[in-house]
């Protein structure tokens, strides 16, 4: 909801359809955007501003909302809630991804109790994997599973001859495993061809590196209209991230009928099994290399 590449993704895509809802069914809402600001004192003005904005719209309503991923369960969320318990407002929290666990281990001191007093107080929390949902109804009420969704597509894949075409399809940063479908793409012989399609976000990889791997090919970024009708024309799609919640672009893919090869993380194992695709270990470029051989 900004130009910023770094603020596009899943999050940004999530959000909008959940404000897209609300106007559908004709729901009253204010939205605040938490990423206003850019630049060296963007944290700060950010906060700042979200403070602003409730504080001067929260009379108004009747309930608050957030919806964050990841560094947001730390920080956004207990101050909105703070905020939210003194004007005696319903509270829910929405958390994107699947790593809300493991942000909560390695969470320390302050962190960790920031994290708690959102988990004791929020009214009502969403999670998108089932795991997640498991996890939190053992030890409190009103913990409910918010999957991630896409709208149906009106085309499905042709049924062709296999033509060794794989695609990345996301954000082009270390997180999602790009450094190992470069790896596992030395493997690869010439016969097979990987596109790579989205924001470059990590400045590494520019397209003076991707062009120093052979069947490597950067085809830049995907307007919204135009993912389903480019995932039909492949036969392979790769995420070997390192952590995820539900990935809109497995969705996408298996709108199509696109299988996939992904990373064996607990809210994946949710989505992929043997009729869909094929899962590997995180950064484990040599499984990643010999599940892509496994399709004829």
């Amino acid at each position: 909801m900004t130009d910023d590449p770094k603020t596009h993704g899943g999050t940004t895509i999530l959000v909008s359809q959940l404000l897209e809802y609300f106007k559908e069914e004709d729901k009253d809402f204010i939205f605040i955007q938490a990423i206003k600001y850019e630049g060296k004192f963007a944290f700060a003005l950010n906060y700042l501003y979200i403070i602003f904005k409730l504080l001067q719209n929260i009379r108004k309503v009747d309930l608050v909302m957030v919806n964050v991923a990841s560094n947001g369960a730390y920080f956004l969320s207990p101050l909105v809630l703070f905020i939210s318990r003194l004007f005696n407002k319903k509270f829910i929290f929405r958390m994107f991804g699947g790593n809300f666990i493991d942000l909560y281990k390695k969470a320390k001191g302050l962190k960790r109790r920031l994290i708690e007093y959102v988990i004791k107080h929020a009214d009502i929390m969403f999670f998108e994997p089932k795991y997640l949902v498991e996890h939190y109804s053992k030890t409190r009420e009103n913990i409910h599973w918010f999957p991630n969704i896409r709208k149906k597509p009106t085309l499905i894949r042709e049924n062709k001859p296999y033509q060794k075409k794989l695609i990345y399809l996301g954000q082009l940063r270390a997180s999602k495993g790009l450094d190992e479908i470069l790896e596992a793409s030395k493997m690869l012989d010439k016969t097979y061809s990987i596109d790579m399609y989205g924001t470059l976000f990590d400045k590494k990889y520019d397209e003076d590196l991707l062009s120093q791997y052979p069947i490597i090919n950067y085809k830049g970024q995907l307007r919204s209209e135009q993912v389903y009708e480019t995932l039909a024309q492949y036969d392979i799609l790769l995420l070997p991230s390192y952590m995820e919640g539900y990935p809109g672009v497995l969705i996408e893919a298996f709108g199509v009928g696109l299988p996939v090869v992904a990373t064996n993380l607990p809210s994946i194992q949710e989505m992929v099994d043997e009729h869909n695709g094929i899962l590997v270990d995180p950064k484990n470029a040599t499984q990643l290399a010999e599940a892509i051989k496994t399709f004829k």
